[in-house]
């Protein structure tokens, strides 16, 4: 989650903590006997299961339990097992606040570096690997809740997906401490583990996509920026997120300032000082004997990602307009309003026409009457919907087409805008009347991943949902989206346009047309 201060963290934790977040239970399979498939891993061996043909490893340790003196370091490398290690069941996610839809009573550990593995059951050459890092505004979320059935077997790869540190036990810093941004540390070992394990799995570790949605597209990008992570990954698609991503002073919040993800490591060293303090603890030695439910609550303190470290040695930003971040060919885009269930969280009772105006002059300042003559209140559903729209444009659609045209100069890049305003919203409730038609969000997840309990797709919106799993599939396998027979992708370049993907038509829109990206960049 974008952030910067507690009170930002706690008036959208709603929003970011349900990101899909149910869990995808699949019964160990009975027709091939009561064994399932074995694969030998550099620590030990594990059984999964099969089925829908499907064979699925879950909870496989990739790094040591980061607990005890572990508690804010690197992660470690996992032990070794004698024996065949189950691996049918998902292990604990990482401590985070309990909003959202996990469901009742997920276990939850500080002992929670492990990952999944999903692979085609038939037989084939080694298969291209898409590495998922979930979202959840670095506070919430965890890779054991995506089912990722359909893009195996429609996409024909293979699918890791992630549990990484989160808030305080991931993102915390201190004076004391050598490192920091713990939970891409986390990122980082679970690539090594995927190029150190993936083949024994039929994946090919010289086809490796980084992905993810949210904080896990900004954990994406980030470390396209990464000296530790370059080689690790060889494509990179960013979804409803981006390096650029920011937000204005009151798109949070009233009284809430301009908020970024990205900051100097010396600042969040503050902040963990002064949590520091507030537990009267003058050493680490004192904050590792915490236990973890007594720092959970200071949890939404630390959406935060440091720069100036080693892992990250200069803000993303910086890195991607100096062209030097990695020369992956990139997939990156966004939903149409990406903004409006913040809106709806942080103004629960809507923003009059007045309120509108005050609202853009708070975030925009001298520019605000311009902005206002783009974005005409009576042109939207609500004002309220207007605000969405500003906010969705400005902090998250045309920064991150920004960055896709930096990246330009580097590797083949696509861009994207989800619209489906039928699609489920990650919060579970409908939009409210008033801001319709919209598509939050988070909402192009369920296009990729089932999640049980969620709402079944409707015969459009899964022909949609084949229609991007067939896209981003095939750019896992080679870095274009295209194949014969589907809406031609073009790369993005000199031209404005990016592709619509919507339940009607796919096809390209004019970006500085349909979201006054000439505007805010």
């Amino acid at each position: 989650m974008p952030g910067r201060t507690p009170a930002a963290a706690a008036a959208v934790l709603t929003v970011l903590a349900s990101m899909p977040m149910l869990a995808a239970g699949i019964a160990p399979a009975q027709a091939g006997g009561i064994f399932g498939p074995v694969v030998v891993t550099t620590t030990g061996s594990v059984q999964g299961m099969e089925q829908d043909g499907v064979r699925r490893f879950r909870g496989i340790p990739y790094a040591a339990p980061p607990t005890g003196e572990r508690r804010w370091r690197p992660p470690q490398p996992a032990r070794s097992w004698s024996g065949t290690r189950d691996a049918t069941k998902a292990g604990p996610v990482c401590m985070q606040p309990e909003a959202g839809d996990l469901p009742k009573g997920t276990p939850q550990s500080e002992d929670c570096l492990t990952l999944e593995v999903s692979a085609p059951a038939r037989p084939g050459a080694r298969r291209p690997v898409m590495v998922w890092l979930p979202g959840g505004g670095f506070i919430t979320g965890a890779g054991s809740i995506h089912d990722p059935t359909r893009l195996v077997t429609d996409g024909d790869i293979v699918v890791v997906t992630v549990n990484y540190r989160l808030g305080v036990f991931g993102f915390f810093a201190h004076p004391e401490l050598d490192s920091s941004n713990f939970g891409l540390h986390d990122q980082v070992a679970a690539l090594r583990w995927v190029r150190t394990n993936i083949a024994a799995f039929g994946g090919d570790p010289d086809k490796v996509t980084l992905a993810g949605a949210s904080a896990g597209a900004m954990s994406t990008c980030t470390l396209m920026t990464s000296p530790a992570a370059r080689g690790l990954f060889h494509r990179a698609i960013v979804q409803s997120g981006s390096c650029r991503t920011r937000h204005p002073a009151g798109a949070m919040g009233e009284g809430v300032p301009a908020i970024s993800s990205w900051h100097p490591i010396e600042t969040i060293q503050g902040t963990g000082q002064a949590l520091a303090e507030q537990l009267a603890c003058t050493d680490m030695a004192c904050l590792r004997r915490k236990s973890a439910g007594e720092l959970l609550p200071h949890t939404t303190r630390f959406p935060l990602l440091a720069y100036g470290t080693s892992l990250v040695p200069r803000e993303p930003a910086q890195v991607f307009s100096a062209g030097e971040q990695a020369a992956v060919p990139l997939l990156q885009g966004n939903t149409r309003d990406e903004h409006i269930e913040f809106v709806l969280a942080v103004y629960p009772h809507g923003i009059t026409t007045r309120q509108y105006a005050a609202l853009l002059t708070t975030a925009f300042g001298s520019a605000a009457p311009q902005v206002e003559r783009r974005y005409p209140a009576h042109r939207f559903p609500s004002a309220t919907a207007a605000a969405g729209r500003v906010f969705s444009d400005s902090g998250w659609i045309c920064p991150s087409w920004r960055t896709g045209r930096e990246h330009t100069r580097k590797a083949p890049t696509y861009a994207y805008v989800f619209t489906d305003p039928s699609a489920p919203t990650p919060s579970g409730q409908p939009l409210p009347v008033h801001v319709r038609p919209a598509t939050a969000h988070g909402a192009e997840t369920f296009y990729l991943f089932d999640f049980p309990g969620a709402p079944a797709l409707t015969t459009d919106q899964r022909r949609l949902a084949d229609r991007i799993v067939g896209y981003w599939t095939r750019f896992v396998r080679t870095g274009d989206p295209n194949e014969s027979g589907s809406t031609a992708w073009p790369r993005l370049g000199s031209a404005d346009s990016a592709l619509n993907l919507a339940p009607k038509t796919i096809g390209p829109i004019n970006m500085k047309n349909v979201h006054h990206c000439g505007l805010w960049l």
